[in-house]
């Protein structure tokens, strides 16, 4: 597989760790809200992500494996498409995709530290 490389270092990585995570490139694709045939030139190295996916992909890989850090590696599918108290109700996955990364953050670290909303 020769994943598109977009200069950010770790992006390769996180895109890996997300598709494995995901098991295929169609779930992949729901996850970030673009089309599969986006996700297999990607993985085929024929386009490159643009800023917005390169920043999303980054941004999951980072907090899947945060979450993963804190919870049972079959849980984290749930956590991120469940309402969370910690983001006043919306889902880890809704907080991402407006930009709230910071906020999903602070929610997985209230869940370490077995802080109750």
């Amino acid at each position: 597989m020769s994943i598109a490389a977009t200069g950010q270092p770790g992006f390769v990585e996180g895109f890996r760790m997300l598709l494995g995570a995901a098991g295929n490139g169609a779930l992949l694709a729901e996850l970030l809200g673009v089309k599969p045939s986006q996700v297999t030139r990607w993985k085929q190295g024929t386009q490159v992500p643009s800023a917005e996916s390169a920043r999303s992909i980054m941004d999951f890989a980072y907090i899947v494996a945060r979450a993963e850090s804190v919870m049972h590696t079959r849980v984290v599918p749930i956590w991120l498409d469940s309402p969370n108290q910690f983001l006043r109700g919306s889902t880890p996955r809704e907080c991402i995709k407006l930009g709230r990364v910071a906020e999903v953050i602070g929610a997985i670290d209230a869940e370490d530290e077995g802080a109750y909303a």
